[in-house]
């Protein structure tokens, strides 16, 4: 089994960061829709702690023992655009959940942030110069047809995401951590080493999702895994079918080598809509869902206690905005300190986050969360100033022009902001900075898209023809451990914005420290390094972060076994261990 079941949690402490969506299925990041990625080395055995025995609860003596079979329904206001959580498109973390029961990888991240051996037999032997990673797989690994889950699996992922003259090759996630692999050597069966060219410190995140290389080889893997996956499965659920737009069916891998799978299926049922999901919820159509925690919510949710329950944690997924640094006006840096100084951060939390978790705070820094023994709060020199984000733009040589709005060299500073449609906390954080900045002389209008359909808006110039339709928009990233994938996230390679930078905001600086940053293994040198750069990243304010997003896990009370998992391993990470109770 993959961890023991602990009921609670709350991360104190703990070395965190970003990671887009993707890094989850991939080796990437994702976005919360949409995930970055960096790591500590893995601890000796004299310094692991004995997992604790799961702590029974009223609930669990209430509800009896877990049965085998039946059907769990997992309620989700966003869908995937396709299920090929390598590619750009994918980068989502509602197609991690998909394939976190399907393509196991070498480590599975734990709700307290370690990583614990899935696919290894142990931890993974590295060695520091030249640096390389020895990965052996368990030997009862395989495939649900039959087939061994073997080094030639690792190779095929691995050549699969670096394969620059493959069609699919510019829609990779990221490569990173992947392009330091000079050369590897498949020792037997289950044993593969990689060699890099430099340490890379964040070795841990790689290969989190492995490819069945005797089913997708020769494929076109630009689109194979877009509309529905293949029927072997390494996890302990087998993809169905989809119907997109309604949900998604997963049935029990008879053939799971990790341990018994007690459900028969897993159904995501697919509603863009927070409230339609809660009161479906309470009204028993659906049996787990974990959805943004707003207010009223969690109010609600107390209140059927008799029916379900709910966990709460604060984790790696920071909510803020981005700007879209090659729209007219945003393109300047004194337009978006201004922004970022007319934004009442404070005002924010206290009115949407801390009523639902009082530990909440602004977060000052976009790479270290604020519960991270390396947080600097780099982004404090931004904190609510009205007075001095008019007085910036009037340094500026901005005027004001119609409706006390200002202009800059021409331009009005009128901007849309963008997020998902149907979740009202994001439709009030809208509202909150649309009424601070109409303040300052900067016109703020409000235009959303239903569910996962506003993700569609986000990309690099390259992948929507040029400028990309929005101009600031409002989402979360879905965290890792470590904060490396950030350099796929923000970084650049000369002028070209990398994979996952839809700002197009491009330094040669935090670039260069982002990559310094991933191939420092020692964990205070690297942290040093990751502040530096968001130093430079506050600096130039191309991103907004405004806090650390609560995560909720709710589920009936005859379900046993799920346990909040606030990274991108997302929730699905133990789904083997999943059952209804009688």
């Amino acid at each position: 089994m993959r961890s023991p079941s602990i009921r609670r949690w709350r991360g104190v402490g703990l070395v965190m960061a970003a990671a887009l969506v993707v890094t989850a299925c991939g080796g990437g990041d994702t976005a919360e829709e949409p995930e970055p990625e960096t790591t500590e080395p893995a601890p000796t055995d004299d310094d692991t702690e004995e997992p604790e025995e799961p702590e029974e609860t009223e609930d669990d003596e209430q509800a009896g023992g877990p049965v085998e079979g039946g059907t769990i329904l997992f309620g989700d206001e966003q869908e995937p655009t396709i299920l090929n959580g390598w590619l750009i498109d994918g980068n989502s973390l509602v197609t991690s959940k998909v394939n976190a029961n399907i393509f196991p990888g070498a480590y599975v991240i734990q709700p307290d942030f370690s990583y614990a051996p899935w696919l290894l037999d142990g931890e993974a032997e590295f060695t520091e110069d030249p640096f390389s990673v020895t990965y052996t797989i368990r030997e009862e690994a395989v495939w649900s047809d039959g087939e061994p889950i073997d080094a030639e699996d690792f190779v095929f992922t691995f050549e699969t995401i670096m394969d620059e003259e493959a069609a699919w090759a510019d829609q990779i996630t990221s490569r990173n951590g992947y392009d330091l692999i000079t050369d590897y050597e498949v020792v037997d069966e289950k044993t593969v080493t990689f060699n890099f060219e430099e340490p890379y410190a964040a070795w841990q995140l790689l290969f989190s999702g492995i490819l069945p290389q005797h089913v997708l080889e020769g494929e076109d893997f630009t689109t194979v895994l877009n509309d529905e996956l293949p029927d072997v499965s390494g996890g302990p659920y087998i993809f169905d079918s989809w119907d997109r737009g309604t949900q998604l069916r997963l049935v029990k891998n008879e053939n799971y080598w990790d341990g018994d799978v007690m459900l028969d299926e897993i159904i995501f049922r697919y509603v863009p809509d927070t409230t339609t999901l809660t009161n479906q919820m309470i009204g028993g159509e659906i049996d787990m869902y974990d959805p943004q925690p707003q207010i009223e919510l969690v109010q609600t949710l107390e209140g059927a206690s008799d029916q379900l329950q709910y966990d709460v944690g604060l984790g790696p997924v920071w909510e803020h905005i981005d700007f879209n640094t090659l729209v007219d006006g945003l393109d300047r840096e004194y337009v978006r300190q201004a922004i970022a100084l007319g934004i009442n951060r404070e005002q924010i939390v206290d009115t949407l986050v801390r009523p639902v978790d009082p530990e909440a705070e602004v977060l000052n820094n976009p790479f270290w969360m604020a519960n991270s023994e390396f947080y600097e709060p780099v982004y404090s020199q931004w904190d609510y100033d009205p007075d001095a984000a008019i007085s910036l733009l009037e340094e500026n040589g901005c005027t004001r022009g119609d409706g006390d709005i200002f202009e800059c060299d021409g331009t009005r500073l009128s901007f849309r902001i963008s997020t998902t449609g149907g979740n009202e906390r994001r439709e009030l954080t809208q509202q909150l900075i649309q009424a601070d900045l109409q303040q300052v002389g900067i016109e703020i209008s409000i235009e959303n898209d239903e569910g996962a359909t506003f993700f569609e808006r986000l990309n690099t110039p390259d992948n929507c023809g040029g400028v990309c339709d929005y101009d600031i928009g409002l989402f979360a990233w879905v965290g890792s451990p470590d904060p490396s994938g950030n350099a796929n996230i923000y970084g650049c390679d000369g002028d070209e914005p990398r994979a996952q930078n839809w700002t197009a905001w491009c330094s040669e600086e935090i670039t260069n420290l982002m990559d310094e940053a991933n191939s420092t293994v020692d964990p205070e040198a690297n942290a040093d390094l990751w502040n530096q750069a968001a130093q430079v990243f506050a600096d130039g304010a191309p991103v907004v972060p405004l806090f650390q997003q609560p995560q909720l896990l709710a589920f009936a009370n005859d379900i046993t076994g799920p346990q909040l998992n606030p990274t991108n391993a997302t929730q699905f990470w133990n789904s083997s261990e999943w059952a209804r109770t009688e």
